[in-house]
């Protein structure tokens, strides 16, 4: 070689050294990358499939209360991902934005997340935040539910900011309980993109651990989405860099940090259900508030439609009360319910208890109770729902007794609820244990009696007709009353065969009156009617089977109002409730009013 050309091949390489060396690691920097999935949503199992078709594996992170919703991995789905020897890490039990939730929860949603993943079969090491959100509190629960790590997002260089932050990052990390990342993939994410955080890192070594929340291809999809098809192109790319010339190896974050699996820690344990007759329900006069949304409680609801909630003055105590309006509907339906969480906002229960929920409401529109439960992993679910109530121009209050809480539940949330377009305003809910018992000797034990509050359903509140055959009811509420304002009509415009009569509603306790064995009721009403009619009685079981009991002699027509009463015969052993109703099984008209069940 000449003097001249030696001359040249030391100055190219001396530029070089002064420019950098070319975008690709020796051997003597190796890159650990890892592929992390958040949330547990159900259209990752194509990343699982893709990354198995080079080999590779990833940590999901998963909210365990939300697995087996649409949408979201089955356990099923978990356990063909340990199979394939992917990690499963924890993300909190219902995916909540941490460092807003009081110290107890934020323990209760990361350490019960946890125990139920480990219970499950998993071995739990890592978490990472939801939404990124957390702070030194945050951080130091982690650890206290026994994982080893914890990711964050963002603080490494990424395709479209941080272009002064690190590339990698370090081995051990720098805090571990706050790993750095580049920023989440997007839609707007190319495969150049992917592979110039991969071979920037090549540079100095290191980890580079990357955040995938959706696989999704075409119009529609999230923003925090990657097609399949350039996640298969760039895990094409990446396969061969684990030659021993660039050692650039896909890992899951357990592997790159090592560390033992820890025992499940036991949570923070919410507030005990409530004694018998209090309200557990936390802010219940929705007077504190961040937001137009009361603190502790959410709205809810589902379908087509159009709500608005906001605050508003003129509460029923206090300044504040809450409107929800539906300005237009397909399906569906819209309240304000206490938050579902694990304790904070929401109502504990006890077994075998039973629980009046109530609230004060305005409505231009009839509405009813719904009610929600939630079990011992932090999984919500609807539970039941009350009968109608009628719209009410003044502030009227709404009560119901619940049912017992099926087994699994652990704690229940509820709200009155809007399903057609109009609104509802609503102040000072309830929740409280409460046993109902029958009404003692001597007191009337129906609701309404008199018939003077509608329901919702054209029938007086707490009332419905029922009969059975083939023949034709007409019910109407008529002001020729015996008592107030209000009677109920029913006519018979046809008939074949079988009765209709105006009874209680189907329930036990709130409106078919628990009963005393052992005891005969006097039953009661006024009425007149164009045919003979007779009481008709129905009995609940204990296992709240309801069936026909016995029946009254007939009594006579009348033009003018008159008494019907009777005496029942003693109520059975092993009967929770009953209702009746004085029964038409003629063509022909009766009208009722001022009933009366009492225990002798």
């Amino acid at each position: 070689m000449t003097g001249k050309a030696f001359a040249a091949v030391l100055a190219g390489a001396i530029m070089v050294a002064l420019i950098g060396a070319p975008a690709q690691a020796s051997a003597s920097k190796p890159v650990q990358v890892t592929f992390t999935f958040d949330d547990g949503v159900a259209d990752q199992l194509q990343g699982k499939t893709l990354l198995e078709k080079y080999g590779m594996t990833g940590t999901f992170y998963i909210n365990s209360a939300l697995i087996g919703l649409p949408g979201y991995m089955t356990r099923a789905d978990l356990d063909s991902l340990k199979a394939a020897g992917h990690e499963i890490g924890g993300h909190t039990a219902t995916h909540q934005n941490l460092p807003t939730l009081s110290p107890a929860e934020q323990n209760r949603q990361i350490c019960l997340d946890r125990n139920t993943l480990l219970s499950w079969g998993y071995s739990v090491t890592s978490f990472a935040y939801p939404f990124v959100e957390f702070d030194s509190t945050t951080k130091s629960i982690v650890q206290t539910c026994g994982y080893n790590s914890a990711r964050a997002a963002g603080d490494l260089r990424s395709p479209f900011s941080c272009s002064d932050c690190p590339v990698a990052e370090t081995v051990p990390p720098a805090d571990k309980w706050a790993i750095r990342t580049p920023d989440d993939i997007e839609s707007n994410w190319t495969l150049a993109n992917l592979k110039s955080v991969v071979t920037r890192a090549e540079v100095t070594g290191g980890w580079v651990p990357l955040n995938l929340h959706h696989l999704c291809a075409g119009s529609g999809c999230p923003a925090e989405s990657i097609t399949p098809a350039i996640l298969d192109q760039f895990l094409a790319w990446l396969q061969p860099r684990s030659a021993p010339t660039i050692r650039t190896t896909v890992r899951t974050v357990q592997q790159v940090l090592g560390g033992a699996v820890k025992p499940a820690v036991a949570p923070t344990a919410p507030p005990a259900p409530g004694a018998p007759g209090v309200n557990t329900v936390r802010n219940a006069s929705l007077e504190t508030a961040a937001t137009t949304i009361p603190d502790c409680f959410s709205s809810a609801g589902y379908g087509t439609n159009t709500v608005t909630t906001t605050r508003v003055a003129g509460a029923h105590t206090g300044s504040w009360a809450s409107q929800i309006a539906m300005t237009s509907r397909t399906d569906g339906d819209a309240k304000l319910v206490p938050t579902f969480d694990l304790g904070q906002c929401s109502s504990q229960v006890a077994p075998g208890r039973t629980y009046q929920v109530s609230a004060w409401y305005r409505s231009t529109v009839p509405v009813f109770f719904t009610l929600y439960q939630r079990n011992a992993i932090g999984q919500w679910s609807y539970w039941t729902q009350s009968p109608r109530l009628a719209a009410a121009a003044a502030w009227t209050q709404a009560t119901w007794l619940s049912p017992v809480p099926p087994a699994a539940a652990v704690a229940v949330s509820f709200g009155l609820t809007i399903d057609s377009v109009g609104t509802l305003t609503v102040d000072d809910y309830g929740l409280a244990d409460t046993t109902a018992v029958p009404a003692p000797v001597g007191v009337n034990a129906l609701v309404n009696p008199s018939l003077e509050t509608p329901g919702a359903d054209g029938f007086p509140q707490c009332w419905t007709g029922t009969g059975y055959g083939t023949n034709t009811p007409v019910w109407t509420r008529v002001a020729d009353a015996a008592d107030g304002s209000w009677a109920e009509r029913l006519e018979l415009t046809s008939r074949t065969d079988g009765d209709a009569k105006l009874i209680p509603g189907w329930d036990s306790g709130n409106c078919a009156p628990l009963v005393l064995t052992g005891h005969t009721y006097t039953l009661s009403l006024t009425y007149k009617s164009s045919a003979p009619t007779f009481l008709t009685l129905y009995r609940q079981d204990s296992a709240g089977t309801w069936s026909w009991w016995t029946q009254s002699p007939a009594f006579t027509a009348s033009a003018a109002y008159a008494t019907a009463s009777w005496t029942s015969p003693v109520v059975p052993a092993g009967t929770k409730a009953v209702t009746f109703g004085l029964t038409l099984d003629s063509v022909g008209q009766v009208t009722t009013d001022n009933y009366s069940m009492v225990a002798n």
